[in-house]
């Protein structure tokens, strides 16, 4: 009779052991998506600059190039469903018209981030678009727009 409550003892514990750290790996990892995402939802709220956007470019590059992001024959991150970050950043190419292109942070950055800050620096944006991976709740995709002056 003791054996038997000694086995079901153990066997409980056993199972609570493994309900907290399921419990604490699934924290941890919740904590890390909102510390990441944190780092891009800080600049939603206001008004940004040509600055501010070649700092969240080269987050997002730096982020998939520790992630292994793969990229296409263009050199563009593909999305991987988990942990790659995609900038897009709409332009203005015509004030009159009110005209915009969009492009891709790889292209602003292969033009070089320093010529960006050169034209930019003082350019006022938005961020317009945030989407996330439903399988990890981090940032994929953002968008930033020029806004009209």
């Amino acid at each position: 009779m003791k054996k038997n409550i000694a086995i079901i003892t153990i066997i409980l514990f056993i199972i609570i052991i493994i309900c907290v750290v399921c419990i604490s790996f699934n924290y941890k990892k919740i904590t890390v998506s909102k510390q990441q995402n944190s780092e891009y939802e800080q600049y939603t709220k206001k008004d940004i600059y040509g600055t501010d956007v070649v700092t969240l470019i080269h987050k997002a590059i730096d982020n998939n190039k520790k992630n292994n992001v793969q990229q296409d024959k263009n050199g563009r991150y593909i999305d991987n469903n988990k942990n790659s970050i995609i900038i897009e950043l709409v332009m203005i190419t015509n004030e009159n018209t009110k005209k915009t292109t969009t492009y891709r942070m790889e292209v602003i950055d292969k033009v070089g981030t320093n010529e960006f800050i050169t034209n930019f620096n003082t350019a006022t944006f938005k961020i317009t678009d945030i989407q996330y991976h439903k399988q990890t709740s981090k940032i994929k995709y953002i968008q930033i727009s020029q806004e009209v002056e």
